[in-house]
C-alpha cells in the first residue's frame, strides 16, 4: 500500500474525520471504537480510492453510510452487546435516527471549532459545560473560580457564539447543553 494518502482521500480525512467519529460514537457509546471505525474506513479508501464517489454530497453520504454499517457490524460482532443485538430487530432502526446521529456529529463539529475560537477562559468554561457535563458549581470548583465569574464566562461565550456559528447550531448550544445558566 502507498504510504502517501491520495490528495484527495486527505482532504477527504481532514474534512470528516472528526464529524465520522462523533457520529460513530453517538452509535457505539465507546470513543476508541467509533475512532477505530472510522480510522478502518481510511485505511480501506486508501486501499481503493476509487470507491469514493466524486461528487461530494455523495462522498459523504457514502462516509456516512459506511459508518453506520461498519458500527452495526461492530456491535454484531461485540459479545457485550449479544443481549442488545437479540432483542433488536435490526430492520425496524428508524433512519431517522441515523439523521439525528449525523446532524448531532455536524453540530457538535462546528461547536467544538467554534468554542476553540474563544478567549481561553470562556473556552474553558463552556467546553467543560458542554462537551463534558459539568454543572457550574463542578465547574467553580475544577477551576478555583467563584460561581458568578462561571456564569459570567458562560454568558460572554455564549454571546461571542452566537455570532460565530450557525442560528440552528447555537439554538441547538442553548436547548441541549447549557445547563445550570
Amino acid at each position: 500500500m502507498n504510504t502517501v494518502l491520495p490528495d484527495r482521500i486527505d482532504l477527504v480525512f481532514e474534512t470528516h474525520y472528526k464529524p465520522l467519529c462523533v457520529f460513530a460514537n453517538k452509535i457505539l457509546q465507546n470513543q476508541e471504537a467509533a475512532e477505530d471505525v472510522v480510522q478502518e474506513l481510511f485505511v480501506k479508501l486508501c486501499e481503493r480510492p476509487e470507491v469514493l464517489p466524486d461528487e461530494i454530497t455523495d462522498a459523504k453520504r457514502y462516509l456516512y453510510a459506511a459508518v453506520r454499517n461498519n458500527c452495526l457490524k461492530e456491535i454484531r460482532i461485540d459479545k457485550k452487546w449479544k443481549n442488545y443485538i437479540d432483542s433488536t430487530i435490526w430492520d425496524e432502526i428508524d433512519e431517522s435516527t441515523f439523521i439525528d446521529a449525523i446532524v448531532y456529529a455536524e453540530v457538535m463539529t462546528q461547536l467544538r471549532e467554534a468554542v476553540e475560537t474563544l478567549p481561553k477562559g470562556c473556552a474553558t468554561v463552556l467546553r467543560m459545560a458542554v462537551f463534558e457535563s459539568f454543572t457550574n458549581e463542578e465547574i467553580a470548583t475544577a477551576l478555583n473560580l467563584s460561581i458568578h465569574t462561571v456564569r459570567s464566562q458562560k454568558n460572554r461565550a455564549i454571546s461571542l457564539l452566537k455570532e460565530k456559528v450557525d442560528p440552528r447550531t447555537f439554538l441547538f448550544l442553548l436547548l441541549f447543553f447549557i445547563t445550570d445558566y
